[in-house]
Order: structure tokens, then sequence, then C-alpha cells
């Protein structure tokens, strides 16, 4: 795909009825467990939230509805001809309440690229790599210091709970190489899970 074709822009009131849409119906076409997230996962914990588990779609569409409208959160979606194919969710680590109940630090100087979904028809063309470069571009912007994600690299290690996601699944936090080719480095390795980071620099 010729980049050209492809615009990146942040989800805004504007845009959310296009990416709703897409939620419910190409999104998750090949992963229908997961199409009640609505992608707000991240943003909320077991401890202050309530229990994922009880929550339903309704309740996480109304969620991200709520987001949106009150400027919260940041989501970039990628559309070509006139269409959402993908999405990535990144922010700054203090907004992501799921990270600090995993014992992340809540800092405001530093950003997390949390999650991406490209629609199965347009996986493998480079599409998740633009979404992580405007995604990196908006959280420079918000004043970040640093960019880091937490990227599976190993699912033969994950726990017998896990075993049965899919390659689509696995693949939600982004391959580390496409975080490799972007110029994040590998700063530890927990069990199956690489953590990696972009330093700013002059520039950027």
């Amino acid at each position: 795909m010729d980049a050209s074709t492809l615009g990146c822009q942040p989800l805004t009131e504007a845009n959310l009825d296009d990416l709703l849409n897409f939620m419910e119906t190409d999104a998750f076409s090949d992963n229908p467990q997961w199409r009640t997230c609505y992608c707000v996962f991240h943003y909320l914990s077991d401890r202050q939230d309530g229990n994922w588990g009880m929550r339903t779609g309704a309740d996480n569409r109304m969620t991200l509805t709520q987001m949106v409208a009150e400027k919260r959160g940041l989501w970039i979606v990628a559309y070509r001809e006139n269409r959402i194919v993908g999405w990535v969710n990144a922010d700054i680590s203090s907004a992501f309440r799921r990270y600090a109940e995993r014992g992340v630090k809540a800092d405001p100087k530093t950003g997390i690229v949390a999650c991406f979904l490209v629609a199965p028809g347009f996986r493998r063309r480079g599409i998740a790599a633009q979404l992580l470069d405007a995604a990196v571009k908006a959280l420079w912007e918000k004043g970040v210091n640093a960019v880091d994600a937490y990227v599976i690299v190993d699912p033969k290690g994950l726990a017998e709970t896990e075993k049965d996601l899919g390659s689509d699944q696995l693949a939600h936090h982004g391959p580390l190489t496409m975080y490799l080719k972007a110029g994040f480095k590998v700063i530890d390795q927990q069990g199956v899970i690489s953590h990696v980071r972009l330093e700013k620099t002059e520039g950027c």
C-alpha cells in the first residue's frame, strides 16, 4: 500500500461514529470475543472500576463515547478511501489504570503504546507501522520524554489461561520487529514480555 493512500488522524466526536461502526462490523470479524472491548480496557482498573469480566459491550461503548466527548484518551484511526481500516490506542502512562494495576509506574512524562487493531483484509501492509509513527508523534506533542510498549515475544510461554489466544489477539500490542525498526530499544525482558522504549531526541 502506498503511504499516500492512508490517512491517520486522532479520534474525535467528528469521526467517532466511523470508529464505532468499524468496531461493530469489520474490526473483530475474526475475533468476536473481543468485540465488546471498545478499546477502553487499558483505561480501567478492576480495583477502581469494577471487575472487567462483569462489564458489557454497552458499558464499554458508553465509556468510550464519554471519554471522547470529554477529550480524554488518545486513539489514532487509519483511513483508506474514507473508511477506517485500523486504530492504535496510546496515551500517557498515568492515564492507563490497567498498567498501574500491573505495577507499571504512572509517569506523566512517559507514554505507552497499548494496542493495535487492523482489519483482517488490510494486515501486513504497513498500516500498524504508520499508526505507531502517528501515535509517537501525538505523544511527543503531549510532552512525554519517552514512549514504552510491552510486546509479547514468546506466545508459547504464556500462562495456561492465555494459551487459547489467537494470532490476532497475541499481536494486539504490535510485533517486536516493528518497534525495533521504528527505533525502539529493548530495555527489559520479563518472561514472555519485552519492554521496549523510544527516547525523545532533539528534533522530535
